[in-house]
Parts: C-alpha cells; sequence; structure tokens
C-alpha cells in the first residue's frame, strides 16, 4: 500500500485519502446515528454533513501539504546541486594541486610526497632527473606556446616508457623527476638510456614540414636506507651537471666524488662583493 501511495502524484493521494476518509466517516456516523435515534428525518441531512465535512477538511490541507512537499522536494535538489558543486570544486583543488596543469604529470610536491610514501629503504630504488637540453632555445626560436607542446609531448613519452607503479613528475620549469622503486642502480641507468632514446626518437614539429630533435641530459643516482632528501636531491643534480658538461643528451650516473654543480654566478658576485668590502673595511 505504501509503495503504490508513493508512486502517485500528491494531487491523487490528496483525493484518494479525502474519499476514504468520507466513506469512513459517513459509514461511522451511519451506524452511530442509526444505534441511537434510528431512521429519521435528520438521518440524510447527518449522512450528507459527513460525507462533506472530511472533504472540506482534508482537500486544503492535502493542497498545503503538496505545496510543502514541493518545497522540500525543491530545497533537496538544490541541496543535491551545492553537493555536486562542491564535490567538483574540490576534484578541481585537489587536481590542481597534486598534478601540473600543463603536462598531466605530478606536481613537484606531489612527487616528492609520494616519493617518500613509496619509498623502502632496505630495498633498491632510483631517483633520476630529467632536463631537456637547451629548451631556451626552442622558446626563443618559435615562441613559449610551442615550448609548452613540447613539455607535452615529453609527458606523453614519460606515460609510455614508464612502469605503472614508477613515479614522474615536473619538477621545474624543463626538469622533471623519476622515481623507480625496487630498482637497482643499473637498472635505472638502462630505463634512462631508453627514456633518453625515446625523447631523441621522439617526432616534434614546431612548424610545418620542419622537425626539432628533442635531447634530455639525465642524472641518475640510486638511493641509500640513511639518505635524506636533500641529499639525493643533490647527488641526481651533480649528476644532471656532469651529464650536460660532457656535451648533454646522455644519462650520468652518480658517483662519489663527482663535482658538484656550482652555484649560480649571481651568488659567486655576491660573495665576492662581500669579500672586497670587509678587505676594504678592516
Amino acid at each position: 500500500m505504501n509503495t503504490t501511495m508513493s508512486s502517485l502524484s500528491p494531487i491523487r493521494q490528496t483525493a484518494i485519502i479525502s474519499a476514504i476518509a468520507a466513506l469512513l466517516s459517513v459509514a461511522f456516523t451511519g451506524t452511530v446515528y442509526l444505534l441511537f435515534f434510528g431512521v429519521d428525518d435528520r438521518f440524510w441531512p447527518a449522512i450528507n454533513m459527513s460525507l462533506l465535512i472530511p472533504w472540506a477538511i482534508t482537500i486544503p490541507l492535502g493542497l498545503h501539504m503538496s505545496k510543502q512537499r514541493y518545497k522540500l522536494v525543491g530545497l533537496t535538489n538544490r541541496l543535491k546541486e551545492a553537493q555536486t558543486k562542491l564535490r567538483d570544486a574540490n576534484k578541481a583543488l585537489e587536481q590542481r594541486a597534486n598534478f601540473d596543469g600543463m603536462t598531466g604529470l605530478l606536481s613537484r610536491d606531489s612527487f616528492f610526497h609520494q616519493l617518500e610514501l613509496m619509498r623502502v629503504d632496505e630495498k633498491a630504488n632510483v631517483l633520476m632527473i630529467v632536463d631537456v637540453d637547451h629548451f631556451k632555445n626552442i622558446n626563443d626560436n618559435f615562441g613559449h606556446p610551442i615550448g609548452d607542446q613540447a613539455l607535452i609531448l615529453l609527458g606523453k613519452v614519460f606515460r609510455k616508457t614508464l612502469r605503472d607503479n614508477d613515479l614522474v613528475g615536473r619538477i621545474g620549469g624543463e626538469e622533471f623527476g623519476v622515481f623507480l622503486p625496487e630498482t637497482s642502480a643499473p637498472e635505472g641507468q638502462i630505463i634512462g638510456e631508453i627514456i633518453r632514446h625515446e625523447i631523441e626518437n621522439t617526432i616534434f614539429e614546431p612548424c610545418h614540414n620542419m622537425r626539432h630533435v628533442i635531447t634530455v641530459s639525465i642524472g641518475v643516482t640510486d638511493i641509500a636506507s640513511h639518505q635524506q632528501r636533500a641529499a639525493i636531491l643533490g647527488n641526481a643534480d651533480t649528476a644532471l651537471f656532469t651529464a650536460k658538461r660532457r656535451g648533454r643528451n646522455q644519462v650520468v650516473m652518480f658517483e662519489p666524488g663527482m663535482r658538484a654543480k656550482p652555484r649560480p654566478v649571481h651568488d659567486t658576485v655576491q660573495n665576492l662583493k662581500a669579500a672586497i668590502s670587509h678587505s676594504n673595511f678592516r
């Protein structure tokens, strides 16, 4: 009964309830009147009143309840729409926070956060930093939108080349981080060579019928259980600097004793000025 009634429109529900109430009222009134008074001149007027009163009460009440029900349904629908918009907004914020908007790869913070979660001390892990060679020339010669297309293309190469459990993120302008869990240093170097080869042989046309070969330099380091993130990044960055210094478009594995990347010229000039000022003061 409840299922059947709930499937009807509010107006039909009101009409059915009013009819039932009227019938019950007539039956009750007629029975009581016959028991106490029998059939007389007031019997039919009493029956008529008992028939009209339930309709007079239930119809306005039913219409009022219908209006309230429509308001409640509308309010519920608006609440659902607001919840859906809020969920979509939260997903969009999460997407912006965790992923790079251009390449679709992990953002810098998300990449290193997940690296720490996936890093297992007793297992071999590898970190590599991939930097596009002469990327400034692409922007200068063809424009920044073409440079953006090059980065998007690299993101596709990473996704196609790497394994499902590998991490890759954009950690700088044209710099990418790749974390290879449960991977030895020799295996990491091989994977780095595969990435370098795939990128070099990927067709990139900044203009119609004009192919530009993109190359990358890659610094690779294994991750020791006792190392902090700064030390790991320093080793990978040192290996990357060595690859650049040796001519670019190559993969270099970090080795103890490698010359670290020098400080930027700005820092060197500032240190020199400070030293001269200190000497003059003395």
